[in-house]
């Protein structure tokens, strides 16, 4: 059977591998020159690092399992993350979305007197306190204060999932929590619970993008084509096959066709199927990257990163992640590796970037210390779809007879995105 997947991100790599390894004759077609999607590299200071995602949840295993049939060693982040205030920064909970494990956690250093005593008094509620909760606002607040809520959970649930707490449902976020303090007696004990041992996200040694690398291979290994600048311009159905028409003119024919695309190409992809649908919005994530030699930054002094807890009106970045601390593989020397995230709008320059590094790091980079910068855009980051419209949208695929696959539709998270090329195998 021979299978046409368009696409050479995540998804269209997964989709390809899986449909090689049952022995379909795939072709993967990739518009740019690069494979990955938003699983991107850069040369910083002569160290390849990833410049998009750069780990995937541990959860659920299945990018995990993924890794161990390509043979990629894996492992977990060092250093812990923290907050940065005006006045100071303080690491984050060792917990569940900010929420602590135990009253000894140092992340408890951010808050009040009044508010470490509320927060306490989560040991001496009745489970039954929060048990209507909804929301990880709502059960923080019930059982903590809203001490906790705004300088415990408010800064992880904005750096990064850029939601309030308030807005984040338990059932999609923490599932299983509220039962877990039913069954243990109280928030901090069902997070220690919840949690259990071991990192939450992971990457394979070397960077996320040696995943990309090792799909490509495995995927020739088994007998498929990868083409790179092969950009789809239509598809139409020729019987029970499709074919897929290129730039150049030319025409490609599959009894199989996968589309791994953005939404607005798969919508203008499927219209000619008799598929239409509302394109759902994106979102814009910008980053920015330095490689700097300094023996003081050796130290970590803000541990694997940070995330803003109140703006500051002279810092531009949101969130600042030390690399070179939290993948070890990366540093080389005294060369550290930092990369900042910023609002979608706004566009850094390098002196911009070093003035925010040097904030939240406390610790003066000098220009000449700068091996590497890059500035770096992502214009079209996925939201999350409701699950009726998933439902809805994958019907009308299917009896379009082809398959989709991708971050817009299955959720903007590696493993989700893993867990379901799988039905490409029907």
């Amino acid at each position: 059977m021979t299978a046409l997947v368009v696409g050479g991100g995540l998804a269209g790599l997964v989709a390809g591998y899986r449909l090689a390894q049952a022995g379909r004759a795939v072709n993967v077609l990739e518009s740019g020159p690069q494979l990955g999607g938003m699983i991107g590299r850069v040369e910083l200071g002569g160290v390849t690092v990833d410049s998009g995602a750069e780990a995937y949840a541990v959860r659920g295993g299945v990018v995990r399992e993924l890794c161990d049939e390509l043979g990629l060693e894996v492992q977990g982040p060092a250093g812990q993350p923290h907050v940065w205030w005006p006045d100071g920064s303080w690491p984050m909970a060792q917990g569940v979305l900010g929420i602590p494990a135990s009253v000894e956690d140092p992340a408890l250093g951010a808050l009040s007197d009044d508010d470490a005593q509320q927060l306490a008094g989560d040991l001496t509620l009745g489970p039954e306190v929060g048990a209507d909760a909804v929301s990880v606002g709502e059960l923080v607040r019930a059982r903590m204060g809203q001490g906790a809520v705004d300088k415990l959970v408010a800064p992880v649930a904005k750096g990064v999932y850029s939601l309030d707490p308030d807005r984040m449902p338990l059932a999609a976020f923490a599932p299983g929590l509220v039962s877990a303090v039913a069954e243990h007696g109280s928030l901090m004990a069902a997070v220690a619970a919840v949690r259990g041992p071991g990192a939450a996200v992971e990457q394979p040694v070397g960077g996320m993008f040696r995943l990309i690398d090792a799909l490509a291979d495995a995927i020739v290994e088994h007998g498929g084509q990868i083409r790179r600048g092969a950009t789809a311009t239509g598809v139409k159905r020729l019987g029970a096959a499709f074919a897929v028409a290129l730039t150049d003119g030319e025409m490609l024919e599959a009894e199989q066709l996968v589309l791994a695309t953005p939404a607005a190409v798969t919508a203008a992809l499927v219209e000619r199927l008799g598929v239409t649908f509302a394109v759902p919005p994106v979102k814009t994530a910008r980053l920015a990257m330095l490689s700097v030699r300094s023996a003081e930054l050796a130290a970590g002094p803000v541990g694997s990163g940070l995330l803003v807890g109140e703006p500051d009106p002279s810092i531009h970045a949101k969130a600042l992640t030390h690399y070179s601390v939290k993948w070890p593989w990366s540093r080389r020397e005294d060369q550290e590796i930092i990369r900042l995230s910023y609002p979608d709008q706004f566009l850094p320059n390098r002196a911009e970037v070093v003035a925010d590094a040097s904030r939240f790091l406390g610790v003066d980079i000098d220009d000449d210390a700068i091996t590497g910068f890059a500035s770096v855009g992502w214009e079209s980051l996925p939201g999350r779809l409701e699950a009726s419209t998933h439902e809805y949208l994958l019907q009308g695929f299917a009896e379009a007879g082809i398959d989709v696959v991708g971050a817009w539709l299955d959720g903007n998270g590696i493993a989700s995105v893993v867990a379901r090329c799988s039905r490409v195998l029907r």
